[in-house]
């Protein structure tokens, strides 16, 4: 076998140093066109925080901002929300046929699921995880984390824009629920997971908070629960373990069980038909203690649900979805 000359491994060291140089001044100039004519996205670092390497946003203008400027597709389609007094996560998860967690990872600066009048939230057409990130190979990351089978978007970054001029990209993962989200929303989690419905059956038919006076008509008053219409007799099951509190008649709502659970949490469950349990029994999670019914002061067959901790009463649908 010949050995190449000096003239030859000369010409192919030259060779390969063009060709090196003539690859990065493509891709610098390709990056640099990208990066003048490319539609950008300003997000200020004190926007968001990191939370195991994932951006959150933790400024609704920000992030608002960020969505509605954002040049590229992020997989589904999104509204952006005008929050009325009459809103409520519930109610447009209804509307949009959406899980409560998808509109959790489509709006992260949410500290609580509580809409506030005036504020402005994304709505996802479908239901998945919006994902937003700063590091290309997160999304395989968030991938395994959510056994996602489908991720949409225009997340990849092109051959000739290795830099990208917008800092974050958004990349939407079908039919799944978000395992990372900020430090308040992660506590209701955390709550939640420790409750079930008390009811398999049923809807809604009044919500937690201020609300016309169902028997005149006329005058606000405070509800201090969710009301859930279901046929009479319907088994109502024990949201929790605990200790039965009261089982009984009360004024106003009829037959009623309180249970104390641990944690300072107390439920309520009024209008019974009729009671399964007695005071000072223990009861046991998902157990029957009542069958729905109309007593008390009542509109028809329905369970008036109440969630308290330390005495101060909690919207119960933070626990219901």
């Amino acid at each position: 076998m010949t050995m190449p000359t000096v003239y030859q491994l000369n010409l192919i060291r030259r060779y390969f140093f063009f060709t090196v140089l003539a690859v990065f001044l493509i891709l610098f100039s390709g990056n640099m066109l990208s990066y003048f004519l490319t539609k950008k996205v300003f997000v200020a670092p004190d926007s968001y925080t990191l939370k195991d390497g994932f951006p959150l946003f933790n400024n609704e203008e920000a992030y608002i901002n960020f969505i509605k400027n954002y040049p590229y597709d992020p997989g589904v389609k999104l509204d952006i929300h005008k929050v009325s007094q009459y809103d409520t996560l519930w109610g447009i998860k209804k509307r949009y046929n959406l899980s409560i967690q998808t509109l959790i990872a489509a709006n992260p600066h949410l500290k609580d699921l509580t809409l506030v009048p005036g504020s402005t939230i994304v709505i996802p057409h479908k239901n998945g995880t919006l994902l937003t990130f700063d590091n290309y190979f997160d999304v395989g990351r968030m991938a395994d984390l959510l056994n996602a089978v489908k991720i949409s978007g225009d997340y990849r970054p092109k051959i000739l824009r290795l830099i990208s001029p917008d800092d974050m990209r958004i990349a939407f993962f079908d039919d799944t629920y978000p395992v990372i989200v900020n430090n308040d929303i992660e506590k209701i989690y955390a709550y939640k997971m420790t409750f079930i419905d008390p009811l398999s059956t049923g809807f809604y038919t009044s919500m937690y908070g201020d609300r016309v006076n169902p028997f005149s008509g006329a005058g606000y008053e405070f509800h201090n629960g969710v009301d859930i219409a279901a046929p009479g007799g319907t088994p109502i099951r024990a949201a929790r373990k605990g200790i039965v509190f009261f089982s009984g008649w009360r004024d106003g709502l009829g037959y009623t069980v309180a249970i104390q659970h641990d944690d300072g949490f107390m439920t309520l469950y009024s209008h019974c038909s009729r009671l399964h349990v007695k005071s000072g029994q223990w009861v046991e999670q998902n157990e029957k203690i009542a069958l729905v019914g109309s007593t008390g002061r009542s509109t028809g067959s329905h369970l008036h649900y109440t969630i308290m901790r330390h005495g101060k009463t909690l919207n119960p649908l933070k626990f219901l979805w």
